[in-house]
């Protein structure tokens, strides 16, 4: 897969330091694209119901990697993966709507994902300063997509896709960003953790590769969605 090639020459990129800043940058501003190629050359997808709103949430992505590259465009890449999120659960609450019954691991995973929110607060928002109410926000719609993603294994029809790929792929995403807020606001500026872009983006390409190989599996099912 083109994907896998592309964030493997980012990851050596990465490796081999600052002489290879412009093949890392443009490696990452390619990664998202190859994916969303993927995805769209797949014979079942081009008509699917609901692949407007995947497309759009990979385009959020990929327009969040492009403007991180810079560090002064923090804000505007927050907001496009906000849009990756927001669509998301669109996504997943048109397969299975939050009205439907509710199971015991959805409350046990909301309050986990609650406590590791305020963890994360109290642990970063002395760094923060201003940021920390966009950054509340984001931290509640990667919660919400992922909290739809465990929601909807409780429907029989998506449960296998779920377990699988969009669980696994937002508590990656959940990891990726975690790390990566920890790193800007804490220790990047009190204890440096080498290679630590390495680690974000390793748990950030497996969170991808595993919610757009899910989003292939679910259209090749055949499955229709509400419009």
């Amino acid at each position: 897969m083109v994907s896998l090639v592309v964030i493997t020459i980012h990851f050596l990129a990465q490796l081999f330091g600052e002489e290879y800043k412009l093949v890392e940058g443009i490696s990452k501003a390619l990664f998202l694209p190859t994916l969303m190629m993927y995805l769209y050359v797949q014979p079942n997808v081009t008509n699917k119901p609901g692949k407007n709103l995947v497309m759009l949430g990979l385009l959020g992505s990929f327009l969040g990697d492009v403007f991180l590259i810079s560090k002064s465009l923090f804000i505007p890449g927050m907001i496009a993966f906000m849009m990756t999120h927001v669509c998301n659960i669109l996504f997943f609450s048109k397969l299975y709507s939050p009205l439907q019954p509710k199971s015991k691991i959805l409350y046990v995973s909301t309050f986990l994902l609650i406590c590791f929110c305020v963890f994360m607060y109290f642990q970063l928002s002395g760094g923060m300063g201003n940021l920390i109410y966009p950054v509340l926000v984001y931290m509640a719609l990667i919660s919400s997509a992922a909290l739809m993603a465990i929601h909807i294994s409780n429907n029989k029809v998506t449960k296998i896709i779920a377990n699988n790929f969009w669980i696994p792929g937002m508590l990656f995403f959940l990891a990726s960003d975690s790390i990566l807020a920890f790193n800007k606001f804490d220790w990047s500026r009190n204890s440096p953790v080498e290679n630590i872009g390495l680690v974000i983006m390793i748990t950030y390409g497996l969170a991808q590769f595993l919610l757009v190989k899910g989003f292939q599996m679910y259209f090749a099912n055949k499955i229709t969605i509400a419009k």
